[in-house]
């Protein structure tokens, strides 16, 4: 199991998740855990050099976020939508 410390700017400010991957009958799987709660990691692709994935969320009101990044060893970068709303950044670093 890989796990990264996530951070996300938001436009109301910046917040911290952790990103568990894993692997199960060759695909990987995620599961993104926050201060309010835990879901899936939806339509995750995960490779060497590149990441993306959907999670929704409930608060501060219910969305869909979708990322977008770029993975170079143990760091993360990229950028998210908060459905139609705004966008943001996040920088991730695998955990030791």
């Amino acid at each position: 199991m890989e796990k990264w410390n996530i951070n996300i700017v938001a436009p109301t400010g910046a917040f911290d998740a952790v990103l568990e991957l894993s692997e199960s009958d060759g695909q990987t799987k995620g599961e993104m855990i926050g201060k309010h709660g835990k879901g899936p990691m939806l339509d995750l692709k995960y490779g060497a050099d590149k990441v993306t994935w959907a999670s929704k969320i409930e608060r501060p009101m219910p969305m869909k976020l979708k990322f977008d990044g770029a993975v170079d060893g143990v760091e993360m970068a990229g950028t998210v939508k908060f459905g139609v709303f705004a966008s943001g950044t996040f920088t991730a670093k695998r955990a030791s």
